[in-house]
């Protein structure tokens, strides 16, 4: 997995050792389709390099390249192991990325599960409990439940077919991670009421998209 780091030195170096710095203009990455595409181009320029270091003005657009490396390193096709940005503070810095490391884990774990055999990966979800999530199987009503905090008023999420159960399983996943104070529910299977009804997508980009859209306004404890 993609190592991401904060340096505070300013030298083309990490840990001592020289590595290309790239400096990256804000407007030149004016979307997150630019972001990974700049990402995929990289990985493949710099296909020997095992450190890249970068400048980048802009905080927020810092965290994003971030998750575009992140995501499109996902294969592992790479000789890459860290992606390293310059910054002021890196203690600042790397609590203000808490979100996209939760974010970066909910999406691997998805992809994931979406490579493996339909059995394994339901039987992959029911070990999720070391994550604080508590996970039942009704054998009569056909379903998987999977409950975020105990809770009077919990919102409740729904998936009837397998993509769209794995994107549920992403969004609870970085609501676990994340310590996120709202009580959820999640069902997988039938279902004949939720406040979201997910959807199945059968394109992984579209899955991706809707596990970053909907997540990344959310904070980390």
């Amino acid at each position: 997995m993609l190592e991401i780091v904060f340096d505070e030195n300013k030298t083309a170096a990490f840990l001592e050792q020289p590595c290309p710095l790239l400096k990256v203009e804000d407007a030149f990455l004016s979307s997150w389709h630019d972001m990974r595409a700049y990402a995929r181009n990289l990985l493949k320029e710099y296909t020997q390099e095992r450190v890249l270091k970068f400048q980048i003005k802009q905080g927020n657009l810092l965290y994003f390249l971030a998750l575009a490396f992140s995501i499109e390193s996902y294969a592992e096709e790479t000789n890459l192991e860290t992606v390293v940005f310059m910054v002021d503070d890196s203690q600042k810095a790397f609590e203000q990325y808490h979100p996209f490391v939760a974010l970066t884990n909910a999406l691997r774990y998805m992809r994931d599960l979406l490579r493996m055999d339909e059995k394994e990966a339901y039987a992959d979800i029911k070990r999720l409990g070391y994550l604080g999530l508590k996970v039942n199987e009704d054998y009569i009503k056909k379903q998987i439940v999977i409950q975020w905090r105990e809770g009077k008023s919990p919102k409740y999420f729904s998936a009837t077919q397998k993509n769209a159960a794995f994107l549920l399983i992403a969004l609870f996943k970085f609501w676990a991670i994340c310590k996120d104070e709202q009580p959820r529910i999640g069902i997988i299977g039938d279902n004949v009421w939720a406040d979201v009804v997910l959807p199945d997508f059968s394109n992984e980009d579209d899955m991706i998209e809707y596990v970053i859209n909907n997540t990344v306004r959310e904070k980390c404890k």
